[in-house]
């Protein structure tokens, strides 16, 4: 390919808006990232993508990879070791119930508008996640909403966790379409001890326990039932290991809460838009 005389603001342009195109495509309108790339065309006087735009042809793909490599050469030669500033790096704590994938609404607004080096995202014991915020170890903690909060903290509503009421196929409870609630008192209940004390329905029957994967391997081998997050049981409702009970003329939980956690000292730009950001794309699932 014979290489013209171009702006390599543009041919930065075109890298952007091509990475865009595939891994972020709700970034950008495809009409601007057309005209970019029909730009470079007519700046080459060459055809580097396909009629529709849709993608790179050999001569593109080439391009794309020079100007990549050009790109972080250029980047490298620009921040000398004087006068690099150390990465900023965000770490958001999540408690064991908070589902990573309620986090990933935000990663393309993080790119966007936060200019960090680093993100770091930790899945940690309730307990541990206190201790860390506490401790300055972490910026944010995402955990089940808690009556009592650490001092000199500040919290709000991140989001709402479907509940799922379940117990193993085998489970003498599994015939029963409809279940009452002295039905349900009749068989013991497995609890996460760390999870708030409304879930825990049959106070008589109940065995606390620490983690999630005893709970689960438990209520599969049929030892009670459980009130769970429902993106813990969902492959096991698939592949049938267990069932999805339901109550009739009974209040049962149905959601959890997630609260955002941090420090009041905490007055970092980054971390206060961070935090904005995780309240303008709360999830609930």
């Amino acid at each position: 390919m014979r290489m013209q005389h171009t702006d390599i603001g543009l041919l930065s342009r075109f890298v952007k808006a091509y990475e865009q195109r595939h891994h972020y495509p709700e970034m950008t309108s495809s009409s601007s990232r057309k005209k970019i790339f029909s730009d470079l065309e007519q700046s080459l006087n060459c055809t580097l993508f396909d009629p529709d735009y849709s993608r790179l042809n050999e001569q593109g793909q080439q391009l794309y990879q020079r100007a990549k490599q050009l790109q972080l050469q250029l980047d490298n030669f620009l921040q000398s070791p004087v006068d690099k500033p150390q990465p900023q790096q965000i770490v958001i704590g999540l408690d064991e119930f908070v589902p990573s994938q309620s986090l990933l609404q935000c990663y393309p607004r993080f790119i966007s508008e936060l200019s960090l080096q680093q993100l770091k995202l930790v899945q940690l014991s309730s307990r541990q996640l206190q201790q860390q915020l506490v401790n300055g170890n972490i910026d944010i903690a995402l955990r089940v909403a808690q009556q009592n909060k650490p001092p000199k903290t500040h919290s709000r509503r991140y989001c709402n966790l479907s509940l799922a009421l379940a117990c193993a196929a085998r489970h003498s409870l599994s015939k029963h379409q409809q279940l009452s609630a002295e039905q349900l008192q009749r068989h013991r209940q497995l609890c996460l001890s760390h999870l708030p004390l409304e879930l825990q329905l049959n106070r008589v029957s109940c065995w606390q326990l620490s983690h999630r994967e005893m709970l689960h391997d438990l209520l599969v081998l049929g030892m009670g039932w459980a009130i769970a997050p429902r993106h813990w049981l969902e492959s096991s409702f698939r592949n049938g290991s267990l069932i999805e009970l339901h109550l009739s003329n009974y209040f049962s939980p149905t959601k959890l809460e997630i609260e955002i956690l941090w420090l009041n000292s905490q007055h970092d730009s980054q971390v206060a838009q961070c935090l904005n950001l995780l309240s303008l794309s709360a999830y609930d699932g």
